[in-house]
């Protein structure tokens, strides 16, 4: 499993930046929204290519302002699962 979400977080890393529809936007805005989850739980590794995505789909002119704020609290979720699963992770190991 963690194989396959590292090659789609990867995948998404590079089309990201070059999708030209507001339709393609919303697909990966969708895909992201139900990779989180599993990404906080893989751990760390995957913090900043996602949130390197998140940016370049922050970017793309073709990024409606709905999106943009899909976006925002994406970012602000998935901050906040990764701490919570660090914090959690910390405490294990005390």
């Amino acid at each position: 499993m963690t194989g396959l979400v590292t090659a789609l977080v990867a995948l998404l890393s590079q089309i990201a930046p070059i999708l030209g529809d507001a339709s393609s936007i919303a697909k990966v805005i969708e895909t992201l929204t139900q990779l989180i989850p599993v990404a906080v739980q893989i751990g760390e590794d995957l913090v900043q290519p996602i949130k390197n995505i998140i940016a370049a789909l922050s970017a793309n002119s073709a990024t409606t302002a709905d999106q943009m704020a899909q976006l925002q609290t994406l970012d602000a979720q998935y901050d906040a699962a990764f701490e919570a699963a660090a914090t959690v992770a910390q405490s294990q190991d005390s």
